[in-house]
């Protein structure tokens, strides 16, 4: 039934794509739950419009099924272009350039806008850690700081994530050099200013080409530490449908060399090519099968953001100690196809410790 599903899911990204054969054999309801797991729903129904004939054709019933999450996606998508331009306003006038990391900057790759289901906002302000934990904590004393964000919870209704660094690598000396190629790219990033749909705002967000760095650490870094989803992936896969030239492709897999993230990329692109059908001329790095795989079957294990991994807690309900246990386990699984990222996890993790006691005072 997987395959069905990814099959149709090509078909939901495409919208100059036949209909696949597969849609006789789809069970709507069913592939409903799916798109819950992955956060995918408002994606699958954008498919489900272009179903103009067929034996499999939805129902009124399974419509209805589907709309009233769709409904709520498309709200909250609006809501999000809303306070993410009132976020980059706000931060603008309080004297941080910004720029807002994924979410609604990665909105605007959609065929339509408003289909990509929102997470919180994620935004990336200059000035470095101390900086902007002291000013997040003048106005919300209690915020809890990690080593990339400070979580501010000034806004009603929306989680907000203030970056002082976009992602970060657990291999220390790759994150040394990721930090620097942040740090040497972030001008561009707060100046690249973009137009929100239906006149609802104006936000910066990051470059192509940035883009495809700091997206892929974020795939990475959620993937060895929680679990990563279909959702990342296909936002992955549209930032390359923009295309790019022969010397970017060249640079930027030197890039990802020196920054600990190349066989996590072709992991990655092998899942873009075997599942998405991505041309091959869209693809950065050449595919890794045997990572590829791996990293697919965490995929459809955990879901999105891993948050349906059964196999040690979750983390949902998990207290520290399973997180812990999870962190450990989820180490072993992956150190044979990525041991840089996997071995360093827990020297990572100790240094986290300190830099989190030191930024307590």
């Amino acid at each position: 039934m997987l395959h069905y599903y990814f099959s149709f899911l090509c078909f939901c990204l495409n919208d100059n794509a036949e209909i696949p054969e597969c849609i006789d054999k789809i069970v709507w309801h069913d592939l409903l739950g799916f798109a819950k797991k992955q956060s995918l729903v408002g994606v699958f129904f954008h498919g489900m419009q272009r179903l103009t004939s067929g034996k499999n054709k939805p129902t009124d019933d399974d419509v209805m099924e589907w709309f009233s999450c769709v409904k709520q996606i498309r709200e909250k998508n609006k809501m999000m272009y809303e306070k993410s331009a009132l976020v980059v306003k706000n931060f603008r006038i309080e004297g941080f350039r910004c720029c807002i990391l994924k979410g609604q900057g990665n909105a605007l790759m959609y065929a339509d806008p408003y289909m990509r289901q929102s997470g919180d906002i994620d935004v990336w302000v200059e000035g470095g850690p101390k900086k902007a934990i002291e000013y997040v904590r003048k106005l919300c004393p209690k915020s809890k700081a990690v080593y990339h964000h400070i979580d501010f919870t000034r806004m009603k209704g929306v989680e907000i994530e203030v970056h002082y660094r976009p992602s970060f690598m657990n291999n220390m000396i790759a994150n040394y050099r990721l930090q620097r190629f942040f740090m040497a790219e972030a001008e561009r990033q707060f100046c690249n200013k973009v137009l929100l749909p239906d006149n609802l705002g104006e936000i910066s967000v990051p470059t192509l080409r940035f883009n495809r760095i700091f997206q892929m650490s974020h795939i990475s870094n959620h993937f060895f530490h929680e679990g990563i989803g279909l959702r990342q992936l296909v936002d992955y896969y549209l930032l390359l449908k923009n295309g790019f030239d022969e010397k970017e492709r060249k640079e930027e897999e030197i890039l990802l060399k020196r920054f600990g993230m190349l066989k996590i990329a072709r992991a990655v692109m092998y899942v873009l090519q075997e599942i998405f059908e991505l041309e091959e001329d869209l693809l950065i790095v050449k595919p890794d099968q045997r990572r590829g795989k791996k990293l697919l079957r965490e995929i459809i294990e955990g879901g999105n953001f891993g948050q349906y991994d059964k196999r040690v807690g979750n983390d949902v309900s998990a207290n520290a100690f399973q997180k812990n246990l999870q962190r450990v386990y989820r180490d072993i699984r992956m150190a044979m196809l990525f041991p840089s990222e996997s071995l360093w996890e827990p020297i990572f993790r100790l240094y986290h410790f300190f830099w989190r006691l030191y930024y307590k005072r």
